[in-house]
């Protein structure tokens, strides 16, 4: 039982550990063409978009400007598995995900938790308040 619970301690224990913002990242894997791609990305959110809904359900869209660049994300978080952020225009954010590239700057999606836990969790962080 001992060898359980250390090793649960060592898988779950890096997801629990609060990630740091890291823009640059972000900004190389745009020059780089990656994708698939778990960021911390901090920003200015300039347009809430309308939602979006597809067959994995309703999409909570809006674009961040990196803070210290000129590089936008969109951010498109699926509020049928996981928390709408109630995000307005200037609003500053933190958003953990997985980076998808395109021409436009790319996006940030798995912004919530995996119910079925095959992805790592994301969230998106307002005001102090995390919304997973």
């Amino acid at each position: 039982m001992r060898r359980v619970a250390i090793v649960l301690l060592l898988l779950l224990g890096p997801a629990c550990a609060p990630a740091t913002p890291d823009n640059a990242a972000v900004e190389r894997d745009y020059a780089e063409h990656r994708s698939t791609v778990e960021v911390t990305a901090e920003g200015v959110v300039t347009n809430v978009l309308a939602d979006d809904s597809g067959p994995s359900g309703t999409h909570q869209r809006f674009i961040i400007r990196l803070a210290g660049g000129t590089q936008t994300v969109l951010v498109d978080n699926n509020v049928t598995i996981g928390h709408r952020a109630p995000v307005a225009a200037d609003d500053d954010v933190i958003v953990h995900g997985e980076y998808v590239w395109n021409d436009q700057g790319g996006l940030i999606h798995f912004t919530h938790h995996d119910p079925a836990p095959a992805h790592e969790g994301g969230w998106i962080e307002l005001r102090g308040v995390r919304y997973q």
